[in-house]
């Protein structure tokens, strides 16, 4: 057991480490060209907002994880365990909500369709963003009640019925959550997710479409058009396979199903959990050039460093 939970805290610090100075840098890199030109990119504006949403998301993985690592020594402390769920489920649909938007801008940016409704989107989106960006805020919020008040609940029911026969409150047995949570949490990431799936297949069709009516020509155009068009579809279906594999982990963890059996299960679904809003924030600095730019000039000067550091 103890050599699992070893490898496991190794690798979430990697996944830790790399969420960091990810997300970290796009927040630095846009926030720096905000306080210099006073503007940002509807692009650039959406993903500051999910580098932030990730940040902070990928601290209370790490947190969790480290708590988890001391359950024997948390009785008492279910007030630090409940916030910390509360905090987290909010990050996780906030998070979502913002990586929706983004596939949804790229998708309005890229693809080509004649209807109305995208043609009207196509003209709109850049003053929809802002708004979109603040009505996440507000939606993740109201997902999130339910489930603060059932954790509430809960939490309170079981603490007095603690009390009844001991002063000491099990976190363990508060923070074991029923799956009449997990259906609401379900529920609340489902829209988002249905929603980002919608542009992801758009933007296929379009490719299949402008790669069809080209044919055989090899021009510049039919080059950028359809490099453009990949370069996001690889990077939606990588957030695709990364957030699947998230949600499965939280549900499973949520349910603690091997909770009292397996300690080690917990802490493989922690280590899942943290490779979402690191690894593909990672893909998407690496798909944009700015960001690509810029980490390429943080790791040179990096190395520069360490050079001279060890000269």
């Amino acid at each position: 057991m103890l050599p699992v939970i070893i490898i496991c805290l190794i690798i979430l610090g990697i996944e830790f480490i790399t969420g960091i100075i990810a997300n970290g840098l796009m927040i630095i890199v846009n926030c720096s060209e905000w306080i210099r030109s006073r503007k940002l990119t509807c692009c650039d504006m959406i993903l500051t907002s999910l580098g932030i949403s990730r940040f902070f998301l990928q601290w209370t993985i790490f947190i969790n994880g480290i708590l988890v690592a001391l359950s024997p020594a948390m009785n008492g402390q279910c007030d630090i365990r409940r916030n910390l769920y509360i905090f987290w489920m909010y990050l996780n649909i906030l998070s979502l909500w913002f990586a929706t938007w983004l596939s949804v801008f790229y998708c309005v940016k890229i693809a080509n369709f004649s209807q109305p409704v995208f043609l009207w989107l196509k003209r709109r989106i850049s003053g929809l963003v802002p708004l979109l960006l603040m009505g996440s805020l507000l939606v993740s919020l109201v997902t999130c009640l339910p489930l603060v008040n059932f954790i509430e609940r809960k939490y309170i029911n079981n603490s007095t019925n603690n009390l009844s026969e001991n002063t000491r409150v099990d976190c363990r047995h508060n923070m074991n959550l029923s799956p009449d949570l997990v259906i609401l949490y379900m529920l609340g990431y489902s829209f988002p997710f249905f929603i980002f799936v919608v542009p992801t297949v758009l933007l296929i069709t379009s490719l299949w479409r402008h790669t069809k009516r080209m044919g055989k020509n090899t021009n510049i155009s039919r080059d950028t058009i359809t490099e453009a068009h990949v370069s996001v579809i690889k990077g939606l279906i990588a957030f695709i396979f990364f957030y699947i594999s998230y949600f499965v982990a939280i549900v499973l963890f949520l349910l603690q199903i091997f909770a009292h059996s397996s300690l080690s299960f917990m802490w493989f679904c922690i280590v899942v959990m943290a490779a979402y809003p690191s690894w593909h924030s990672v893909i998407l600095i690496l798909g944009n050039p700015k960001m690509k730019k810029a980490a390429m000039r943080a790791l040179n000067h990096a190395k520069c460093r360490l050079r001279d550091e060890a000269s």
